[in-house]
């Protein structure tokens, strides 16, 4: 009795094959996944950020641009530095007794999911879209 043992090249070829397709839809897959994973440090960044703005407002009756008023650093860094979060004045000339915009801008890998920002009366952006959440 002649017994073959083990695969054919073409057989060894097909398995190649699919493994290949497998990883060309997964892998772009998973690195979105992670971007989105990865959101979550700013978001809670910029919100402790924000709850600084308001303690500070609630003491001295105006919002700061200025970060280390708050015991962060100017801009503050976040713990993994994916995110730089910077205050300003809002969009449509508001004054600092009135509201602040926090920006918190990506860095590195995080660039690709884009921005985030939000401003004392609510208003959260990412990147083109009016909120946090895809």
């Amino acid at each position: 009795m002649n017994k073959k043992n083990g695969f054919s090249l073409i057989e060894l070829m097909v398995v190649v094959a699919i493994i290949g397709i497998i990883a060309a839809v997964g892998v772009p897959s998973y690195q979105s996944s992670v971007l989105k994973s990865t959101r979550g440090e700013g978001m809670t960044a910029t919100l402790d950020v924000m709850r600084a703005q308001e303690n500070f407002f609630a003491n001295n009756f105006r919002y700061s641009t200025d970060l280390t008023e708050l015991n962060y650093s100017n801009p503050h860094v976040t713990s993994n530095g994916r995110y730089s979060i910077s205050a300003s004045t809002c969009n449509g000339g508001l004054a600092l007794t009135q509201c602040v915009l926090l920006t918190a801008t990506a860095i590195g890998a995080q660039v690709d999911d884009g921005n985030l920002s939000l401003d004392s009366q609510g208003n959260r952006t990412h990147g083109i879209k009016t909120s946090w959440i895809k």
